[in-house]
């Protein structure tokens, strides 16, 4: 599998910030997050997880700079909760999404090539219409994937579409 594999669940969306958009049997939330050590350092010390160098690993409290963007958070519904299986960071310097493994409390982050994918928002709503099933198959939620409608997908990417550009407005706020 590509991409780094972290013994935690990436950093929770932020409620207030984060526009829900119900779509059947997943919720797509949309909204701006600026990532930097101070963030991140809060989080791996409240998830008490400590990266190893040595190993490779310099985790997210090591990004030496500030990066940020639209993140399109991929939300099944469990027991009347929310909880995330998939995530698109859309961020200006480093866009990258995760595999959220939720009976693993785990995810595994991988990088996008932005000379292969130059805007990363289009191509995340391309994977929403054209990929969510198997996403959420190979984060083993094979149940909520079978649940899928494509049709009600495809309706819900222009409200998706047009929140993220409000996301990304918020940039500046």
């Amino acid at each position: 599998m590509v991409g780094t594999r972290y013994p935690i669940l990436p950093l929770p969306h932020i409620p207030e910030r984060t526009e829900l958009i119900d779509v059947g049997a997943v919720t797509i939330g949309i909204g701006h997050r600026v990532l930097d050590d101070r963030t991140a350092g809060e989080y791996l010390r409240q998830v008490g997880y400590n990266p190893r160098p040595e190993d490779g690993d310099a985790g997210y409290g090591n990004l030496g700079a500030v990066d940020g963007g639209v993140s399109i958070h991929v939300f099944g519904k469990h027991g009347g909760e929310l909880l995330e299986h998939f995530r698109f960071d859309c961020f200006d310097d480093e866009p990258h999404y995760h595999y959220v493994y939720q009976d693993q409390k785990a995810q595994r982050r991988v990088f996008l090539d932005p000379v292969m994918v130059p805007d990363a928002p289009a191509w995340a709503l391309e994977c929403l219409r054209s990929h969510l099933g198997r996403i959420l198959e190979s984060v083993g939620q094979v149940e909520l994937a079978r649940r899928i409608e494509p049709a009600a997908i495809a309706a819900s990417l222009p409200r998706i579409e047009a929140a993220i550009q409000r996301a990304g407005s918020a940039s500046g706020a």
